[in-house]
């Protein structure tokens, strides 16, 4: 299954003796087969900036709004949280770092696997609503998924200064706020969807988005298949119109999607999960498309003929973020628990072990140049960022029209 609201993600750059990383799940992947992998994963999305964050909502003052009153972390020992990621290896990833934190706070944590982001974003309003526990303290969701959180009033909001950690290491667009500047969100790990080449078929990987368009490409191209996960209008904006603006209108929109049927016939393989386009990327069934930078590269170490470029027009960097439910009992715990994983020394060991672009600016964690460009590319500057309240707010019209102008 795909990134976008949670289909199946573990990762892995580096391997760990005590949990099992993305790259050994990938050396498996020829014996489990297809169904083997689609497990259910991060979310997806990227940092947005502030002022793409949406709208308000009643945070942890209880006032629409409000400045957030300051949260004291001081005596959160003995409390617990329950905490939810995206199924699979990458759950048990994060599981297993979750000691290290309650050995430091005395914070016990309960790790959950969450379904889609969207799907999970339903059960944390519901829950809201009717008064009950939440089923999570912190939920990682999509861009997406996030993003109707918000419109949805279920997430706790708290200041910039509850979360030093990450206000002086996140890099730009990471923390999301809300029109009173409260943070929403604070980005957990990040991927990049690149220009990914069977090398075979391949022999000089395009540098282009705009390659997808050449007619020399007919029924040779795999791409993601769900709008939303997907990011082609972004790409089809930026490669050709110059940027985001047109897709500010629907009739933009529709402009944007018109441009992108002209793809059409070059496209094979309209995949939903990972396991299907490695596969096909492997075997040489498709000779170009987008993919992960991450699953690409560690499979190129193993010795598969593929290659993932970084566009020229930026590659889609994809993000997901730690979300606090704002009917929480351990509000201060969670705080503590968003700052701890902001840690630069955290971000570097999910880089290492899950394969992920760290959120933490390259300059504040240690790794190498070497590492740090195996999972970061140019850097988040030069990327492409999903327009995930887009998807939100035209949520059935968007999927009307790739329904009607680029599936059928």
């Amino acid at each position: 299954m795909s990134r976008d609201g949670g289909d199946g993600k573990g990762r892995g750059i580096v391997g760990s003796e005590r949990r099992m990383s993305r790259r050994e799940l990938l050396r498996r992947a020829p014996a489990f087969g297809a169904a083997g992998l689609s497990l259910p994963a991060i979310l997806a999305a990227c940092g947005r900036t502030p002022e793409e964050a949406g709208g308000a909502l009643t945070g942890a003052t209880g006032a629409t709004g409000a400045t957030a009153s300051p949260i004291p972390t001081g005596d959160i020992e003995g409390t617990s949280l329950k905490v939810s990621t995206y199924g699979g290896f990458f759950e048990e990833n994060f599981r297993a770092m979750y000691p290290a934190f309650t050995e430091e706070t005395g914070v016990t944590v309960e790790s959950i696997a969450e379904p889609t982001s969207e799907v999970w974003v339903v059960q944390l309003e519901q829950s809201v609503r009717a008064g009950t526990p939440p089923p999570s303290d912190i939920s990682m969701l999509s861009g997406v998924g996030i993003q109707r959180a918000i419109k949805g009033g279920v997430l706790a909001t708290y200041g910039l200064s509850d979360i030093p950690t990450a206000g002086d290491n996140l890099a730009e667009g990471y923390i999301r706020t809300d029109e009173a500047g409260n943070v929403t969100g604070v980005g957990a790990v990040s991927w990049y969807i690149t220009i990914v080449s069977n090398t075979d078929r391949v022999p000089e990987s395009p540098t282009t988005w705009t390659t997808f368009w050449d007619p020399q490409w007919e029924n040779e191209l795999a791409l993601l298949r769900n709008s939303a996960n997907a990011y082609l209008m972004e790409i089809t904006a930026a490669s050709f119109f110059g940027g985001y603006e047109i897709l500010e209108t629907q009739e933009g929109v529709v402009e944007v999607l018109t441009k992108l049927q002209e793809v059409k016939p070059n496209v094979k393989l309209w995949f939903r999960d990972e396991a299907t386009a490695q596969q096909a990327y492997n075997t040489g069934e498709v000779s170009l498309g987008q993919f992960y930078h991450d699953i690409t590269t560690y499979a190129a170490s193993q010795g598969e003929p593929l290659r993932s470029v970084f566009p020229d027009e930026g590659a889609i960097l994809d993000s997901g973020f730690w979300a606090i439910t704002k009917t929480t009992e351990n509000l201060a715990g969670a705080v503590a628990f968003v700052d701890y994983f902001s840690r630069p020394a955290i971000q570097a060991e999910l880089a290492r072990t899950l394969g992920t672009t760290p959120t933490a600016r390259q300059d504040t964690m240690d790794l190498t140049a070497e590492e740090y460009e195996a999972v970061g590319g140019p850097g988040p500057e030069a990327a492409l960022r999903p327009k995930y309240e887009m998807y939100d707010e035209w949520e059935d019209f968007i999927d009307q029209q790739w329904t009607e102008l680029i599936l059928s």
